[in-house]
């Protein structure tokens, strides 16, 4: 059969022989590893040893210290384990530190295993609910295929813990221990997959049999409680009612009995969350800075919180963060830690690790860059707890994460400023903080973004 030689790219003059990898090009990539005996050496390194510790810049460690000059105390350090819901416990770790003040208590700690589960029948429910309503589009059409690839992620952000609160209340750890599925997401995410597309192909099938959009939401309705029961399986049947007691630091007893979730949230956390306000820093083209925005598809219950966040240069972002850690509040922050950072040492830098001289060669997309072209977008929150000021200049920041005591300093990581202006995406703060202008740009009606917009 002879060769084809169809054009690779629509419309371009090159074909697949001239697009070819030719010996010529072998001979060239050859000849230039062979130039410089340090591609040998940095190819014998890397293909024996661990690429961080090897492209670790030692010089920037001797200057890093762990001192800040304002600072605010969190609780003891959590461990979300290999699950990807940072978001959850992020979150819940910044609104604690507001509990174990009002209760003066030594630690405390909110059940994640408790919203985790609402969070994943609430998603379920939102795919569903969708999927219903894109019933006679095509599989492959752009919004559908999107859900499908992933009905029932780990991932979210604030504005979804503060709706589940809203509807379902909040519970001590001691009302809904932890599970093994909750700090290993892997089987979870892989069976609520399953039964979500099969929903989804009935949903399909039953609209193009002509059956009424009564019985297609009768099998969304029945797909719920078969995956209300999984997940009950999976992560325990949360309470209804419990009992919460605890001794203060005077080691007082406390006891409040009979509490519902949403009783535990009102009398005993008692945190609006209502008036705290999502602010991003985004340069890309098509988010304007001084406008709000909000994600399609990028929420949890249905009838919550959409998502809506202010967009603001990256000077008026930070500007909000030293303000409230000057009061006195942490902050919970949204960031790519992937990029630039030493997991194991829990520093965040922009030259941490030298890519540069280990591989001779440049990695030198800016910001905006980075963002359009994904290389770089939100992928963990944590908790801002301190920031060093020298001169009212930020130089580095204090974070609480959530990945246990074995990364960082003791579960701790600094980032410098440096790193806050290439990667910190977006922060969590109270409306009170934000300048009359801000305020008022909240009341805007939202640009709505695609959900595979880059900041989803």
């Amino acid at each position: 059969m002879p060769r084809a030689t169809a054009t690779p790219v629509p419309g371009s003059p090159v074909t697949a022989d001239t697009a070819a990898i030719s010996p010529e090009i072998l001979a060239s990539c050859r000849a230039e590893f062979a130039s410089n005996p340090a591609h040998r050496l940095a190819m014998n390194a890397c293909s024996q040893g661990n690429i961080e510790e090897i492209a670790l810049n030692r010089r920037l460690l001797a200057g890093i210290d762990w001192q800040f000059s304002h600072e605010v105390t969190g609780g003891a350090i959590t461990n979300q384990k290999r699950a990807g819901f940072c978001w959850m416990f992020a979150s819940l770790n910044w609104l604690r530190i507001h509990v174990i003040d009002k209760l003066k208590v030594e630690n405390f700690e909110f059940s994640q295993n408790y919203l985790v589960f609402w969070d994943r029948l609430e998603k379920a429910n939102r795919f569903l609910t969708a999927i219903v309503a894109l019933r006679d589009r095509p599989t492959d059409d752009r919004e559908v295929d999107y859900l499908l690839r992933e009905p029932s992620p780990d991932g979210g952000e604030w504005h979804m813990v503060a709706s589940l609160i809203r509807k379902y209340g909040l519970a001590p750890k001691s009302a809904m221990a932890d599970t093994f599925n909750l700090g290993d997401s892997a089987f979870l995410n892989k069976i609520m997959d399953y039964k979500l597309r099969e929903a989804a192909a009935v949903v399909f099938e039953l609209h193009r049999a002509g059956a009424s959009i009564a019985d297609i939401d009768r099998a969304r309705r029945t797909a719920l409680i078969d995956i209300y029961r999984i997940l009950c399986i999976l992560l325990g049947e949360p309470p209804e009612r419990f009992d919460f007691t605890y001794r203060d630091k005077k080691k007082k007893f406390h006891a409040h009995r009979d509490l519902t979730p949403r009783d535990f949230y009102q009398q005993i956390v008692g945190i609006d969350v209502d008036e705290y306000v999502w602010v991003m820093s985004s340069p890309l083209e098509s988010t304007p800075y001084h406008r709000t925005f909000c994600i399609e598809q990028f929420n949890n219950v249905v009838e919550g919180d959409p998502g809506i966040f202010l967009n603001v240069p990256m000077v008026a972002l930070k500007d909000l963060a030293i303000r409230t850690l000057k009061d006195k509040q942490a902050i919970l922050f949204g960031c790519d830690v992937t990029q630039m950072s030493s997991r194991k040492l829990g520093i965040l830098d922009p030259g941490v690790l030298e890519y540069d001289l280990l591989f001779n060669s440049a990695f030198s997309m800016d910001r905006a860059r980075r963002m359009q072209f994904l290389q770089a977008r939100l992928t963990h929150n944590m908790v801002l707890l301190g920031v060093d000021l020298v001169e009212d200049r930020p130089t580095k920041w204090k974070i609480e994460n959530s990945w246990g005591e074995d990364y960082g300093n003791k579960g701790y990581f600094m980032m410098t400023d440096a790193w806050f202006d290439e990667y910190v995406y977006a922060i969590v703060v109270h409306r009170r903080f934000l300048d009359a202008d801000q305020a008022a740009l909240l009341a805007q009606e939202p640009a709505r973004l695609p959900p595979w917009h880059p900041l989803a």
